[in-house]
């Protein structure tokens, strides 16, 4: 028995080496608790409402929504991003944010955060998205480095929301919030950007808005092969000692 146990531990040992357990959140503040510190910040960006939440829109500071104010719904009083003067978004370069059109404004937050080349990261978050378009001239991105993938647009149904008049806030809209993870491998070692953000595409009318929270962000070491050999070796021992007990 105490030979079985031997093996048994050292096969735990070789399972413990294979498959660590997830890294703790690799990004600060990922709740917004403390505001936006620790977040690089590009465009029309704030925390708003009790529940701290970060808000991203396409709302410029001078009057851009036919039929409303100036500055309609921007809340930093900094307005998004033009491309046509900025080469990149919060590290993604403009026409990589040409997505069912040509890109021409934007809002994004962004962090950095190590990783080694083949590791797995997993991006979690939650979202509300909503605007005055009714074409998929908006949408929210997430990318990492130069990686970017659309997860919703103006268009999208159904939309998350869809208001004419104001956006209001919390205790006075219906809210949708969903959750999206993706997964990617990082394909070098060092610092990776993460961001998330907001773009308009087409025109430079009518406001859209992202509101995130809940950001998580998980590096997963992939094993070398000599951890697998370890394990395999490990296993094999066990079985053929539990076969020579039973014997």
């Amino acid at each position: 028995m105490k030979t079985i146990r031997n093996i048994a531990i050292a096969a735990l040992i070789a399972v413990t080496g294979v498959a660590p357990a997830l890294a703790q959140n690799a990004v600060q503040n990922g709740n917004f608790s403390a505001g936006l510190t620790g977040w690089d910040t590009y465009g029309d960006v704030t925390v708003l409402g009790q529940t701290q939440r970060a808000v991203l829109t396409t709302a410029s500071t001078f009057d851009d929504d036919d039929g409303l104010g100036a500055g309609f719904n921007n809340n930093s009083g900094v307005s998004p991003l033009d491309f046509s003067f900025a080469t990149n978004l919060a590290g993604v370069p403009v026409t990589n944010l040409d997505i069912g059109g040509y890109a021409t404004e934007g809002s994004a937050i962004r962090q950095s955060f190590a990783a080694t080349a083949g590791d797995l990261v997993t991006v979690s978050f939650t979202w509300a998205f909503l605007s005055l378009e009714n074409a998929a001239n908006d949408y929210g991105f997430v990318a990492l480095n130069n990686s970017v993938v659309k997860f919703v647009d103006s268009a999208s149904v159904p939309l998350a929301s869809i208001f004419t008049g104001t956006f209001g806030d919390f205790n006075n809209v219906s809210w949708n919030w969903s959750t999206n993870t993706f997964s990617y491998v990082a394909n070098s070692s060092g610092l990776q950007s993460f961001s998330l953000g907001v773009v308009e595409t087409g025109d430079y009318s009518l406001t859209s808005e992202l509101r995130v929270d809940n950001i998580s962000v998980q590096v997963s070491p992939v094993p070398e092969p000599e951890s697998y050999a370890m394990l395999l070796a490990g296993l094999a021992g066990l079985a053929a000692a539990v076969r020579r007990r039973r014997a």
